[in-house]
């Protein structure tokens, strides 16, 4: 089945009232999360037969789910499966969302309803669990978004204060470790998107791949052992201006120098005639969230790691 929420997307500022999760959503989450439990403990159930151990799996989960954050080692607690599961519904959902002790009662209920009979019950309930997931998704992701996109500017807004950072153009802050290599150099990377949740990729990182609103800036960047950027959602906004500007300020230069060749003289010949786009129904794109990216030389006294943000209760 689908995940309730793939990539966190940002969209612009949006008032705090947004960052709430109503009581429906609420509720809506509970039962999902209950379901998805209920379904998964059936799984392990006829998979492990009579060697299954509902207690035991239960008392982990519910162990898990109560004390509302991950356990880091799953293989160290008495139901690693039970755990993993519990730890999934903490990374995917904020606590403050949903209903723990309302979850655990509403698996008995579904633990103990007979499963489908058929393949039409069987279909009729996953079009039951896909109609709630669906509204989970809808009224869930702007939530997260407003969240993110506070958390975002609180970690900027910290950045600024620090005499380590600099503050380049589109938004975008450095902040380098000292050195003598030059970023074209760079071999390796990682790259954080988003605050609350993200997802951390290390691999071979070329000049390239960098966000455009870097590379513009190559001469504001300084030689260094490693360069770690912050990335703003607006970024991409305003270097899609800058780049507008730039475009606009050459034809006018450009305009302005025939005008002067020219003098009062009419250009012979066919005079070109202005291209007429299609006008195309825009699709409703959304913003992307902040990134987070730390390159450096492959040098083996350089770990592929990256460091922790300033506001680490956000991470």
């Amino acid at each position: 089945m689908n995940r309730i929420f793939i990539s966190l997307l940002l969209v612009s500022q949006l008032p705090l009232c947004a960052q709430e999760v109503s009581a429906e959503l609420r509720n809506n989450i509970s039962e999902l999360i209950s379901i998805r439990a209920a379904n998964r403990q059936r799984g392990i159930a006829n998979s492990l037969g009579k060697a299954f151990k509902p207690e035991v799996y239960h008392e982990q989960f519910r162990k898990t789910l109560l004390g509302g954050t991950p356990v880091e080692d799953e293989d160290a607690t008495d139901c690693p499966v039970a755990t993993a599961m519990a730890n999934g519904i903490l990374k995917q959902f904020d606590p403050q969302d949903y209903d723990a002790t309302g979850i655990l009662q509403r698996m008995e209920t579904h633990l103990a309803t007979p499963v489908p009979r058929n393949e039409e019950e069987e279909k009729k309930a996953y079009e039951a669990y896909e109609k709630l997931a669906e509204a989970v998704q809808k009224g869930y992701r702007p939530v997260l978004r407003a969240r993110e996109h506070a958390k975002e500017k609180e970690i900027l807004r910290a950045n600024a204060e620090r005499s380590s950072v600099v503050q380049l153009d589109f938004g975008v802050q450095m902040e380098v470790e000292p050195g003598t290599d030059t970023i074209r150099n760079l071999n390796r990377g990682t790259t954080e998107t988003g605050v609350a949740f993200y997802t951390r990729t290390t691999r071979r990182m070329e000049w390239n791949d960098l966000p455009e609103a870097i590379r513009l800036q190559e001469d504001k960047l300084p030689p260094a052992r490693s360069w770690t950027f912050w990335v703003p959602t607006e970024a991409e906004e305003k270097v899609a201006e800058f780049k507008q500007q730039r475009v606009q300020s050459e034809e006018a230069r450009r305009a302005e120098l025939m005008q002067k060749l020219m003098g009062n003289r009419k250009p012979s010949g066919l005079t070109k005639k202005p291209v007429v786009k299609a006008v195309e129904e825009e699709e409703e794109q959304e913003e992307r969230p902040m990134k987070k990216i730390k390159v450096w030389r492959d040098d083996p006294a350089a770990p592929v790691k990256t460091l922790p943000d300033v506001v680490n209760d956000m991470i």
